[in-house]
């Protein structure tokens, strides 16, 4: 089979490989870089008491979460004392415009010491896992003299964690 080409391609093939052939080049460097970050999310279930008791301790647990988004030193979290504390005390207060039921928090189910202003807790890693919990018990002491409504409170927790 006979291939026919105009001598106008053949003589720009020519043109372009001769070119290619005096071609000259330069180079340079790119930089490349990336910083990688630790970031982790700090979460907690409703601790919801329900039904105060006026004759027997009123218990609730709320289980914290932290997961990172790689291995981390996780150290504690800092427990605030909520939106409602009692000053100079540290009492933590659930609240329904002016009125309060009291209520502690606890790292032992059994109770023991409250969990203090800006208390630390520590936090057990999952597993293997990025993910740390912990477990915050609350504890309402019973009384006849709780108002009755509707009592809520915030309560604020700063993970405490290194690299």
């Amino acid at each position: 089979m006979m291939s026919c080409r105009s001598p106008a391609l053949v003589a720009g093939m020519m043109i372009i490989s001769m070119c290619a052939a005096n071609a000259q080049t330069a180079t340079g460097n790119m930089s490349v870089s990336a910083e990688v970050t630790r970031t982790c999310t700090l979460s907690a279930a409703p601790m919801a008491f329900g039904d105060v008791s006026t004759i027997a301790v009123t218990d609730a647990s709320s289980v914290v979460s932290l997961v990172c988004n790689g291995t981390s030193t996780v150290t504690t979290i800092l427990v605030g004392m909520g939106a409602n504390p009692a000053p100079p005390t540290t009492q933590r207060n659930l609240a329904s415009g002016l009125k309060v039921v009291p209520y502690t928090l606890h790292v032992l189910e059994a109770g023991g010491a409250d969990i203090a202003t800006q208390g630390a807790v520590t936090l057990v890693r999952v597993g293997t896992t990025n993910s740390y919990n912990a477990t915050l018990y609350g504890k309402i002491q019973p009384s006849t003299s709780y108002p009755m409504g509707s009592y809520s409170d915030t309560v604020i927790l700063t993970a405490v964690y290194g690299p």
